[in-house]
């Protein structure tokens, strides 16, 4: 029963700075995306801008979390359910958006590209589930990004 009060615990922790830092980055990409709907000559434009936001948002809120969780969690529960899930997440969403990027700039290979980046978001997602999965086991309190925002936007 202990470790229900302290996932909440570590719920309402997280969700006002991973909210914050959501509205940082999404704001200004959706200001982006209405211009862009209306302008069709800077539609081109606009999934770069929505990608380069949605990668920055995602890196940004676990750098909140890794930075909250360390003053909150023991060294050693932080090294092995944390840290490892944010290490992976965070270079899962920076080499897709190189890969995306790659693909943009490189017409004659974007097929290619295409299914690297999609083999690439597939394993990193089924890495970072078992890594969460691992993380409840060892920490029954443990609280995954998803949690977080389901209870962000519950309020």
């Amino acid at each position: 029963m202990e470790h229900l009060f302290e996932r909440q615990a570590r719920l309402n922790l997280m969700k006002r700075p991973v909210r914050v830092v959501a509205y940082f980055f999404l704001i200004p990409g959706l200001i982006c995306a209405v211009f862009a709907w209306f302008m069709t000559s800077i539609a081109s434009v606009f999934l770069p801008i929505m990608l380069s936001c949605f990668c920055a948002t995602a890196v940004a809120r676990e750098i909140v979390r890794l930075r909250l969780m360390k003053s909150y969690l023991t060294p050693t529960i932080y090294q092995q359910t944390v840290q490892k899930v944010a290490r992976l997440t965070i270079i899962g969403y920076v080499v897709a958006g190189l890969i995306y990027f790659v693909m943009q700039s490189t017409p004659s290979a974007s097929g290619y590209l295409f299914g690297i980046f999609l083999f690439w978001v597939g394993g990193v997602s089924l890495s970072v589930n078992r890594l969460n999965r691992l993380a409840k086991q060892i920490d029954p309190a443990y609280v995954t990004m998803g949690e977080i925002e389901r209870a962000w936007w519950k309020r």
